[in-house]
């Protein structure tokens, strides 16, 4: 009996287990995360039921193991990727097999009935509720609905050529004609009505199936019963369309900056099917001012002197955790806020009226680590922080997921990609480099040290912020068992208004270079110094390094110290995010979406 492995055991893996623990010796069942490949050489067919991200990795290992393989479809996302597979099959001497079940359905005869009469118009229909997790995918629906039709499309289409697309629905780009020289061809997909399911093509019922065709189609395959060039020219068909009709359909967009926005806004835009490009100048997302952060989540306590940014931190927090909550550290942190008794530009009564209006909670509460003479008032609340390397780990799963292009170690304006129809700006301390200087606007760059320490066992897990006025926290860098310190004034070593950052070339070696030990230019003295006033025992806290960045803000604005996130459109196809709390990024993705669309 043919031995056979399977690789993905969810929704479909457990279906063809079911088949071929029937029709095949069943030597191992692995997820696409478990260790599959030591356990090839047991075997003789692999089955492939995994996401469809993660075919391509997987079915090159099996393929390079020298294994012949079944693969749901796609055999990957792309064109490129799939006609690989197909040579380094050929190149190997294995077959390789992308699963089309639809191909071994009685229906069939009805088809290429069908298709005998040379129909000069057709329409595919495919109305289906779809899973949560793809709900809002568009590419998820050409790869998982309109691949089906492709295939099957093939035969008569595979020696025309495409003329045109034209969008019918312009909301979701789901519904729209291709001509193929003289064949007009309709596709309707539409994945929200829970109560429907069917699937035709002109009329012709995919649903009904008179006979086991999944197992028909499994035992060709093991017996050596198919022709496997010509079910590989039917998928590559299949994916070189979607490639045509996606570039066709969804415009190319150009995302600057790998930082947390531009980084949610590229997958944002590919997860509703636009063709993106991420540029990032530096060997890795996320490594500037979204990773030299306090790392904390704001949720708005910060700002009782500006509401627009405390409820965009509100609001933002939530989509933030829906979409990055693996990188929310779930410890045991106690959050802080205290308002000083000299210098504060709010006092308690206003503090409270402010958390009140905003609903945010909070409870009062002494610490014995603060001084109480030089404070007012002390409130627990509820916020989080979150781990930068996690953060940054999802950003590429998301990256991955949706099939965006990154582009590492390379600036946009000295790269060959200037075609695009969008170019979405999320340089941050840079955002005028892409923008004619009539665009350009005035910002205020502050370039920031945030001392690295190790502070004494009391200060464990505790967030601390002195406001407002005297601004200085402390903040747990992660899960590490370190702090970070902030202070509005001392943190500041340079400040210039105007279209780009001025600074000293002796910060160069410090700029965006992660902790740096024993720098050459440190304010932690200065920062001690005023945060003794209010910190007990802080003189006994030993520095570890100091992270330096810049820090962009709009100018004017220390009456009320606002940090709003903005989504604005530069020219007919440049559209700047300016980037103010963390937190708000996916809410600045889904608003700029908006704004595209």
């Amino acid at each position: 009996m043919i031995k056979t492995g399977l690789i993905g055991y969810g929704y479909w893996g457990k279906i063809l287990y079911q088949k071929l623990k029937y029709l095949s010796d069943v030597k191992f069942i692995c997820t696409s995360k478990d260790d599959y490949y030591s356990k090839l050489k047991d075997v003789d067919w692999v089955f492939i039921a995994t996401t469809n991200q993660s075919h391509y990795k997987i079915v090159k290992d099996c393929i390079l193991a020298g294994k012949n393989v079944f693969c749901e479809k796609p055999l990957a996302l792309t064109y490129k990727e799939s006609f690989e597979l197909c040579e380094l099959a050929k190149q190997y001497n294995v077959k390789l097999f992308i699963d089309e079940v639809f191909w071994y359905r009685s229906e069939l005869i009805d088809i290429h009935h069908f298709f005998s009469h040379n129909p000069k118009k057709i329409k595919c229909t495919w109305e289906k509720y779809g899973r949560s997790n793809y709900r809002n995918y568009v590419p998820a629906s050409f790869h998982n609905l309109m691949y089906h039709d492709l295939y099957l499309l093939q035969i008569h289409l595979k020696n025309k050529e495409l003329k045109s697309v034209d969008v019918i629905d312009k909301h979701n780009k789901l519904h729209f004609k291709a001509r193929f020289d003289d064949v007009e061809i309709e596709f309707l997909y539409d994945r929200k009505d829970k109560n429907k399911d069917t699937h035709s093509i002109s009329g012709i019922d995919l649903k009904r199936s008179s006979e086991d065709a999944l197992a028909k189609m499994i035992k060709n395959v093991l017996d050596g019963g198919v022709v496997f060039e010509h079910n590989q020219e039917r998928a590559l068909f299949a994916n070189k369309m979607i490639d045509e009709f996606k570039k066709r359909i969804y415009k190319s967009v150009a995302v600057v900056g790998g930082g947390i926005f531009g980084c949610t806004a590229a997958w944002k835009l590919a997860e509703q099917g636009y063709n993106v490009d991420l540029f990032e100048k530096n060997n890795d997302i996320i490594t500037q001012a979204s990773n030299i952060n306090q790392y904390r989540l704001h949720r708005g306590y910060h700002y009782p002197r500006s509401k627009e940014t405390a409820q965009q931190s509100q609001w933002g927090e939530t989509s933030f955790i829906k979409e990055y909550g693996d990188a929310i550290i779930n410890g045991d942190v106690e959050h802080y806020y205290c308002i000083a008794k000299e210098d504060s530009l709010v006092n308690p009564k206003q503090y409270w009226t402010f958390l009140n209006e905003i609903n945010l909670p909070y409870r009062e509460k002494k610490l014995d680590s603060i001084d109480e003479n030089v404070v007012d008032l002390i409130v627990q609340v509820k916020e989080f922080l979150f781990n930068s390397d996690k953060l940054r780990k999802i950003c590429w799963d998301k990256l991955n997921k949706y099939g965006v292009n990154v582009i590492l170690n390379t600036k946009y304006m000295d790269s060959k990609y200037n075609n695009d129809d969008y170019v979405i700006n999320t340089t941050y301390a840079n955002s005028n480099q892409l923008l004619s200087k009539d665009k350009q606007k005035d910002y205020q760059f502050e370039l920031c040290e945030k001392p690295v320490i190790k502070l004494p066992e009391q200060y464990k897990n505790k967030s601390v912020v002195i406001m407002d006025g005297p601004f200085m926290c402390i903040d747990p860098l992660g899960d590490t068992g370190l702090h970070v310190m902030g202070n509005v004034v001392h943190a500041i070593h340079s400040t210039n208004v105007g279209k780009f950052p001025e600074y000293d070339s002796k910060f160069d070696d410090l700029l965006n270079r992660g902790i740096v030990e024993k720098p050459s230019i440190t304010n932690i003295d200065k920062f001690i110094q005023s945060a003794k006033k209010f910190f007990k025992d802080i003189d006994k806290a030993k520095h570890i390094g100091s992270m330096f960045t810049f820090r962009t803000v709009l100018p004017n604005r220390d009456s009320d110290d606002a940090r709003p996130t903005l989504v604005e459109k530069s020219n007919d196809k440049t559209f700047t995010i300016f980037s103010g709390k963390i937190g708000t990024c996916v809410s600045a993705a889904d608003e700029l979406l908006e704004c595209i669309q």
